[in-house]
């Protein structure tokens, strides 16, 4: 019986080392979470001085991206969306209510550097440049006889992240990761420019090849 459960431990073992690693090659992963976007100021060319601040309630956010895995590193190209209610505006601190939302539409490359636990966890960071889209949809002071305003831009895009893989077998792994994603400023009708950043935690699956 001792040599049974000494056996039986030897290859729970040796299986967790087997998928602690994930195979070199091509892979494919999916995320999806909720995106908190911080609060963005926004300033217009026409009333130097003056700067408003933004406050959005928090939104959901998609992904999906295809890769190659060597060693600990992985790089990747992936395609992500996120949308974010608007809430209010806010105008030397007395606020008003905002209708409309905002919507990102980003291409980036991203990579990772994963750190071997010798276990089925698999700790990592990440980072990534790109490009994307931003909209601004439907968007007007509750109240006031300002015109809906529906504009985007196309803006510098970048992220740095951090989470934790699961490898439930040597091809596919879970993960949960937080990410930063910020871009330049986007302008908007001509004259108004708007910071715009949120901090995204996400939920996904990864599979590899």
């Amino acid at each position: 019986m001792k040599k049974f459960f000494i056996l039986t431990g030897c290859a729970v073992l040796l299986c967790f080392s087997t998928i602690a690693y994930s195979a070199d090659g091509p892979y494919v992963s999916v995320n999806a979470g909720v995106a908190i976007a911080s609060d963005s100021d926004v300033t217009d060319s026409t009333t130097p001085g003056v700067t408003l601040t933004v406050e959005s309630d928090a939104g959901f956010a998609v992904g999906g991206a295809g890769g190659y895995s060597v060693g600990n590193a992985r790089g990747e190209v992936e395609i992500a969306y996120q949308k974010n209610s608007l809430d209010q505006i806010s105008m030397l601190g007395v606020p008003f209510e905002l209708t409309g939302d905002t919507t990102l539409l980003s291409v980036l490359v991203n990579g990772y550097y994963d750190f071997d636990m010798d276990s089925p966890f698999t700790p990592f960071v990440s980072g990534g440049i790109g490009f994307a889209q931003f909209n601004l949809n439907d968007s007007k002071i509750v109240g006031t006889p300002d015109p809906v305003t529906n504009d985007d831009d196309t803006v510098f895009a970048y992220q740095v992240g951090a989470g934790v893989d699961y490898a439930i077998n040597e091809e596919v792994s879970l993960g949960v990761k937080y990410r930063y994603l910020g871009t330049t400023d986007a302008t908007i009708e001509g004259t108004t420019e708007i910071e715009y950043s949120s901090h995204n935690v996400l939920v996904g699956v990864r599979a590899s090849f």
